[in-house]
């Protein structure tokens, strides 16, 4: 995800996955800077609330909408 949809995803609370495992949903977003450049990481929260993972946001991908 770019800065702007992990943005989106934060304050929508949707679920989000990261290589093949969905979260309940962006939980932070976090600005480093390492040797001069910026990195962004996403704290992503698991669906039973007990612990959060960070993540590359790059990474971070849009749960695919169920088609009925």
């Amino acid at each position: 995800m770019t800065n702007a949809e992990l943005k989106q995803a934060l304050f929508s609370k949707e679920p989000v996955m990261h290589m093949g495992t969905e979260y309940e949903c962006v939980s932070a977003i976090i600005y480093r800077v390492c040797k001069g450049e910026l990195y962004i990481t996403a704290e992503l929260s698991d669906r039973s609330g007990h612990s959060v993972t960070i993540v590359h946001g790059e990474k971070v991908e849009k749960v695919p909408a169920c088609s009925t």
